[in-house]
């Protein structure tokens, strides 16, 4: 009987270390950073293959904006009108946030970078990686970003004065032509 404490003592222990390299931190593995990311490909593929404005068919941030330090408890997220499925991390939640946003210093409807912003570093420091499709005559070529510190992620810029100005007029653009009706005057039946 004396031998029963501590074996149980020991098993306890071992299916606590067990249990504990199952879950993890809760990081993302970097297979499954990967996949979330190719999972938006399709649709921003599609922005850049229309002759307007990229900018309108970028989104983000989802799940949320700082998913690090609230992690999000999603299967899928909703961008333009798609569900898209993401994966978790070990303990099955959501630890880092993606994005699609204009390529910096390249004409806004020709490339689009899709970036995934978390605790990256290998302190927990936040960086952020991804990928760029940029689109050329007959296809879009999709290229790697590889890691950011977090002065070059997205979540840390704010847009200056010119950018916002520009910003509203371009949304203000979209929401003219969302609610542009047919005119009750024109002859819809051609004559």
């Amino acid at each position: 009987m004396r031998f029963s404490r501590p074996i149980g003592v020991v098993l306890c222990i071992g299916l606590l270390i067990s249990c504990r390299r199952q879950l993890g931190d809760g990081i993302t593995s970097q297979r499954n950073v990967d996949a979330n990311l190719d999972g938006f490909i399709d649709i921003v593929k599609s922005g850049l293959g229309l002759s307007v404005n990229a900018r309108f068919l970028t989104f983000g941030p989802v799940p949320g904006p700082q998913p690090w330090d609230h992690p999000a408890a999603v299967a899928s997220v909703s961008v333009q009108g798609r569900n898209i499925p993401l994966r978790p991390g070990r303990d099955g939640l959501v630890h880092e946030r993606y994005e699609a946003r204009p390529c910096p210093l390249k004409t806004i409807f020709e490339c689009v970078e899709i970036l995934a912003t978390g605790r990256f570093g290998d302190d927990g420091e936040i960086m952020c990686f991804g990928l760029q499709l940029q689109k050329h005559p007959n296809e879009v070529v999709r290229q790697e970003i590889t890691f950011r510190s977090a002065d070059f992620c997205p979540f840390q810029r704010t847009a200056g004065p010119a950018q916002q100005i520009i910003r509203g007029i371009e949304k203000a653009q979209m929401e003219h032509f969302q609610r542009q009706e047919t005119d009750k005057y024109l002859d819809q039946t051609g004559h």
